[in-house]
């Protein structure tokens, strides 16, 4: 029964398969249509209205008017932004030495911000063997607030950062209490960093990145004791290191949290964010700034913000969720601003 069912079925699909088929239905050709441009990116969710002053900012790219604009989106009123020779693309020094352009790199900084001076705060930088007292008082003069200086990073650290070359530029800061943002690699020069407290103890002195110490508590515990007067900032830079500080002081939370909620007035706001542009994509740009800037206002001001984290046994950047310190609004005012504002107030247009 089931083979003769199976021929019925085979002999009536053949059937089905000799009968002539309809001529197609001919339909007008439709007008191309134009291919829909994509949807903009939400805006971010409106930040809380309260001062914010990002004292860690690389402007490089000339890219002035984005950074306006990145600092707008994060409510963000104003940010010192720092002479960066060697991060620069599109000023890079023919030589092989990525910081020979230090003076060129102060005079564009200057002449970039200058429109600006009621936004952005330039710092110039220096080296400190070369750079004559005489010519750190043109700046100034110019409208430079403050020195940036990287001396205390490997790549840069030509002497001990106390080194008697370097005493006409630190005397000369020190005298004039100039506001000075050290980048210092603490796991190997910490000893330095106490030789030229004790050298000059009257620097106006801030020590970035936790003070080198994002990996290690303990380090930013015993240097903040050490050294009453130091200032540290907060910032994380977008590469590895800066992932693997909000990683460590995720797991230190609470720690973090008590050294803040302890000594307020020590520590201030800065996201590194450095404006290089990837082959003048200024939409990938805003994306990835406005991406950094949101995770180190996160770390501060929420219980949770966002940014990559390293995963697995090969240690692949993944986004990811991590706790923040959601400071209280009474320690986010000085963190924020008011030590910001209470650091730069010898150049702070009022």
């Amino acid at each position: 029964m089931r083979a003769l069912a199976l021929a019925g079925a085979v002999a009536g699909a053949g059937c089905q398969a000799e009968r002539p088929k309809p001529a197609p239905t001919k339909v007008a050709a439709e007008p191309e249509q134009p291919i829909p441009e994509p949807a903009p990116e939400p805006a971010p969710e409106p930040k809380p209205a309260r001062a914010r002053f990002d004292v860690h900012v690389h402007l490089v790219s000339d890219a002035v008017d984005p950074l306006l604009a990145t600092l707008d989106r994060a409510g963000i009123q104003r940010a010192v932004v720092l002479a960066s020779p060697h991060l620069d693309p599109a000023h890079l020094p023919d030589q092989s030495e990525r910081f020979a352009d230090w003076r060129g790199a102060n005079d564009r900084l200057l002449e970039l911000s200058a429109g600006h001076r009621d936004r952005l705060v330039p710092f110039i930088t220096a080296d400190p063997a070369e750079a004559r007292p005489e010519e750190l008082r043109a700046w100034f003069d110019a409208g430079a607030c403050g020195v940036k200086l990287y001396m205390g990073h490997r790549s840069f650290h030509a002497r001990p950062l106390a080194d008697e070359a370097h005493r006409p530029m630190f005397s000369t800061l020190e005298r004039e209490r100039v506001p000075v943002l050290l980048h210092i690699n603490t796991f190997r020069f910490e000893a330095e960093l106490g030789e030229l407290l004790a050298s000059y103890p009257e620097l106006n002195l801030l020590c970035p990145h936790f003070c080198g110490s994002r990996t290690d508590v303990e380090r930013l515990e015993r240097i903040l004791a050490a050294h009453p007067g130091l200032l540290v900032d907060t910032s994380h830079g977008p590469g590895k290191p800066g992932v693997q500080g909000f990683t460590a002081l995720e797991l230190e939370r609470e720690r973090v949290r008590a050294l803040i909620l302890a000594e307020p007035e020590r520590f201030l706001f800065g996201s590194d964010l450095v404006t290089s542009m990837v082959e003048q994509r200024e939409d990938i740009a805003r994306f990835e700034w406005d991406r950094q800037v949101q995770a180190n206002l996160g770390l501060l001001e929420a219980d949770r913000f966002e940014f990559n984290r390293l995963v697995g046994e090969h240690g692949v950047m993944e986004w990811s969720e991590y706790r923040g310190l959601a400071l209280d609004d009474a320690t986010l005012g000085p963190v924020l601003a008011g030590n910001a504002e209470r650091w730069l107030a010898s150049c702070l247009d009022e």
